[in-house]
């Protein structure tokens, strides 16, 4: 048999995060039962496991491993190498060939032409600069373009060598080849038609060198580098979907049906397609959820004191504090008395069941009973939301939204998207929607209170005070 406990056992509670307080009703209890001798056994009840929300899936990035790097490194040098190739026949083309130098050194010396066509096939700048200053002393400039042409081939041909046989020295061998262009495109027009296909290949050495210097995970999972800030390499020869984590500020995307290697700079979930959410997320849950008894609520925005009296015992309740009161055995209500203030009288109602919020209005102060509607807004993602409410694995389709109501302020419990982190979120009085979408600190799941938190005020009805239920 139940015992009711006398009210004074209550105690205050400080939530963490300095917004709630909470006066807590203790439940009754009973006492210890007389053993019964050989009694048949009786039935147990039990509640079964509460279920778990499922994942919810954030591309998940795989470490570097050596082979990985070893796979990405070969297709990286097959491509450039390919890329310097058709450089050099464009450039090739774009270049007079030794035959059509030698066009220009009619009435020269033999000496002198031979020591340019020396000159010419070792690739020496210096070398043809002074064979054709020898020449034809008065013709400096041409001494100059044959020169830096000279020094173009040169250089491509370097470009080449490190290609094949030490790819470290690419970007600095590329950097000297398109500084040579440059002094040569003054007097050779032609020559910039190469600026995009030089472009194209710097990007390309760049992304080389990120994955060279990636240091191998050792696990298969790796965490999205976080920031803004974030080198992405989209890659054509990766599918999509494909994500590598290089370092803590690079990635490697995969970028399957494109033509061009990319390289930016930007948040690393946003890269892979999730929608990112910016501000303050949800505060996460500071107790248990709430599905039975009775809480009253003074909000911060009441900025008042109340003092009222449950059951026959005096209790304070000032801005922020919240009571939660157990059940009562058999279902009796929870009775309240309190002032209106203001020589509007006494006021007594019987709580059932619910959440109740003082206010006050222009009759003094009013307790309203309260219902939570929510709102989660998952139409920016391409992909189903999952969690529990009430004890119920539900779900908020890609691309939708979904309604969630409660007598009791409205708890959210989710995996965030690392199989690890699994959070509650409880709503305040003033949601009316959240948005879902992956928080760019951690780059994980969250939720997100949105600018239009607007409740409906006609869902909000006061007591009816003039029939009030004595106890």
């Amino acid at each position: 048999m139940f015992h009711h406990l006398s009210l004074t056992a209550l105690f205050t509670v400080l939530v963490s995060g300095g917004t709630i307080w909470a006066q807590i009703g203790e439940a009754p209890r009973t006492g210890r039962q007389p053993a019964l001798g050989n009694a048949g056994l009786r039935p147990n009840s039990f509640e079964p496991s509460k279920p778990v929300a499922l994942p919810n899936r954030i591309t998940q990035p795989v470490a570097m491993s050596p082979d990985a790097q070893a796979v990405a490194l070969a297709n990286l040098d097959r491509s450039i190498a390919q890329q310097i190739a058709d450089l050099a026949k464009k450039l090739d083309k774009l270049l007079p060939d030794e035959l059509t130098v030698l066009t220009k050194t009619t009435g020269w010396k033999t000496a002198d032409q031979q020591a340019l066509v020396g000159a010419l096939r070792a690739g020496d700048p210096t070398g043809v600069y002074e064979a054709w200053v020898k020449g034809n002393p008065l013709d400096t400039a041409g001494a100059e373009l044959a020169a830096r042409q000279t020094d173009a081939k040169r250089l491509m041909s370097r470009l080449i060598q490190a290609a094949e046989k030490n790819p470290a020295a690419l970007q600095r061998s590329l950097s000297d080849f398109d500084d040579a262009l440059s002094k040569v495109s003054a007097s050779t027009p032609s020559v910039s038609q190469l600026a995009d296909e030089v472009g194209t290949l710097k990007t390309w050495i760049q992304a080389r060198k990120l994955v060279e210097s990636a240091i191998p995970g050792k696990g298969t999972v790796a965490r999205l580098p976080t920031g803004d800030d974030v080198t992405l390499i989209f890659d054509p020869s990766l599918a999509v979907g494909t994500a590598i984590v290089l370092s803590d500020h690079a990635m490697l995307i995969g970028h399957d049906g494109h033509a061009s290697l990319m390289i930016t700079k930007g948040n690393a979930a946003e890269a892979l397609g999730l929608p990112i959410v910016s501000g303050a997320p949800l505060a996460s849950a500071g107790g248990p959820e709430l599905t039975d008894g009775v809480v009253i609520l003074n909000p911060l925005s009441s900025r008042g004191t109340v003092n009222y009296n449950i059951n026959g015992n005096h209790y304070v309740s000032r801005p922020g504090m919240e009571q939660v009161l157990a059940p009562q055995p058999n279902g009796r209500p929870w009775v309240i008395e309190y002032d209106r203030g203001g020589g509007f009288g006494p006021a007594t109602y019987s709580l059932t069941s619910g959440t109740y919020r003082f206010s006050p209005t222009d009759r003094g102060w009013q307790l309203f009973k309260e219902r939570f509607d929510l709102v989660l807004d998952n139409s920016q993602s391409s992909q189903e939301f999952n969690f529990v409410f009430h004890g119920m694995a539900m779900t908020v389709p890609a691309g939708g939204r979904r309604t969630l109501t409660s007598n009791y302020p409205i708890e959210v419990r989710f995996d965030r998207g690392n199989g690890s982190e699994f959070v509650a979120k409880t709503t305040p009085l003033n949601v009316g929607t959240l948005q879902i979408g992956v928080n760019p600190s951690d780059n994980l799941w969250d939720l997100f209170p949105t600018d239009d938190n607007v409740r409906q005020a006609t869902r909000v009805k006061p007591f009816n005070a003039n029939s009030p239920q004595k106890r």
